[in-house]
């Protein structure tokens, strides 16, 4: 069953606000489409061009023979392409992570805040380490200026002193605790 449709409901159509800018965008728009088609045309003949080389469609042969394409690699391309929107997520994470860095990087007064935040708490640590620095030089210099002769009485005089007996009392539980450790 056709439909007619008679001269005036064209010309009723075509009175109309709506379809009278419709028409005037569609003919401004007519030179960029058809620039469009004729990109898309060259494309196709082009394409058309290549399938009908028989020295590029069999070179396209050989390296699609080449491939190794089985089973095992199409699911871990499945597997992969179900983890990258978790992928994406961490390396947004990541992309703002190193801009923070990057920012933070660039401002003086961040490096200065951090340079002085890592100097508090190295400090204690420097102190230390200073400490006993000097006293090991101190026990170096005395040791090194000692020359008389240490004999059983001197160790055995030493063992009474409640320092030294501390000392081997840590050594004595070092030696019970180090085969425990190790077995």
């Amino acid at each position: 069953m056709a439909v007619s449709i008679s001269k005036q409901d064209w010309v009723d159509e075509l009175n109309k606000p709506e379809v009278q800018a419709s028409l005037q965008k569609l003919i401004e728009k007519l030179p960029d489409l058809t620039a469009k088609i004729e990109q898309a045309d060259h494309l196709l003949t082009f394409g058309q061009s290549v399938l009908e080389d028989e020295r590029t469609m069999e070179k396209v042969k050989m390296k699609v023979d080449s491939i190794n394409i089985d089973i095992n690699t199409l699911e871990a391309a499945l597997r992969l392409l179900e983890k990258l929107p978790l992928l994406l997520e961490l390396m947004e994470k990541l992309e703002t992570v190193v801009r923070f860095a990057e920012n933070v990087l660039a401002d003086e007064k961040s490096i200065a805040y951090l340079q002085n935040s890592v100097e508090e708490y190295t400090e204690p640590l420097r102190e230390k380490a200073e400490k006993g620095r000097s006293l090991w030089e101190e026990v170096q210099a005395k040791a090194e200026a000692n020359s008389q002769h240490i004999s059983i009485f001197t160790v055995l005089k030493w063992m009474k002193d409640p320092s030294v007996q501390r000392i081997l009392s840590y050594v004595q539980a070092l030696i019970e605790t180090l085969p425990k450790k190790s077995s």
